[in-house]
């Protein structure tokens, strides 16, 4: 969002209840899959409350209109699957933040879904663990890599100037291929924790198993429906 968005440190929080049907979503609400990620079939999305917030004049009212939401599988091996739905709203403001009305709001997650069948889960089993392993080989080499680097910088330099110079040279070429390495383990690591939920304290329970990441992003699209503007980020609490 422009920088003068939320410039303040204000914040608009609201807690805000929905279900997710298995109604399918009409012509006109098709058409907002502009997001590949929300697949080709999308679904109806109701709001089950009327969310509040407060400011300066009191207590606040949003009304929240149906909305959609539509899922694709990302990863066959981790499960991994895209979580995308959206709303429209009256809108809402607080200070310099501001929820824009009669606009669609984009909320993108992940989820994981739980195997079908024993082999499946045995399967799914074996790759988390092996991710889990690859994950602790990857995390003790960055911490390596991160212990030679300090110990090269903090080495007492040779008295000698052409000593000290070749030392210094050394040195630096030691350090970028240290940062290096370091930069591709920690792409590495976060892609796998990326593909696999690893972290319990990031992710919720819902039904059927299915495992949802506990934050995702609040956007709005950007121009034609192919970028988002970030404008804020959600919390699942819970599901009835």
């Amino acid at each position: 969002m422009p920088e003068e968005w939320a410039a303040s440190g204000a914040k608009l929080a609201f807690t805000l209840q929905v279900e997710f049907t298995d109604e399918l979503a009409n012509n006109e609400q098709q058409m907002l899959s502009g997001d590949a990620l929300m697949g080709s079939t999308l679904l109806k999305l109701k709001p089950i409350n009327k969310p509040t917030y407060v400011t300066s004049n009191g207590t606040q009212v949003i009304d929240v209109k149906d909305g959609v939401y539509g899922s694709i599988m990302q990863n066959v091996e981790s499960k991994l699957c895209s979580l995308r739905f959206c709303l429209e709203t009256s809108g809402a403001v607080r200070n310099d933040v501001e929820l824009p009305s009669n606009e669609h709001i984009y909320f993108l997650s992940t989820c994981w879904l739980s195997s079908s069948s024993s082999s499946d889960s045995e399967n799914t089993h074996t790759a988390l663990g092996e991710a889990s392993r690859i994950r602790k080989e990857i995390t003790q080499e960055i911490d390596l890599t991160t212990a030679r680097a300090n110990k090269i910088k903090s080495q007492q330099l040779s008295s000698n100037i052409i000593g000290s110079t070749i030392q210094q040279l050394f040195n630096f070429r030691h350090l970028v291929v240290l940062s290096e390495r370091k930069n591709k383990l920690q792409q590495e690591l976060d892609e796998i924790e990326q593909m696999y939920p690893l972290d319990s304290t990031q992710t919720i329970q819902g039904p059927n198993d299915v495992l949802y990441a506990k934050e995702g992003a609040a956007t709005r699209m950007k121009g034609t429906r192919l970028q988002y503007w970030y404008i804020g980020s959600f919390t699942i609490n819970q599901f009835l």
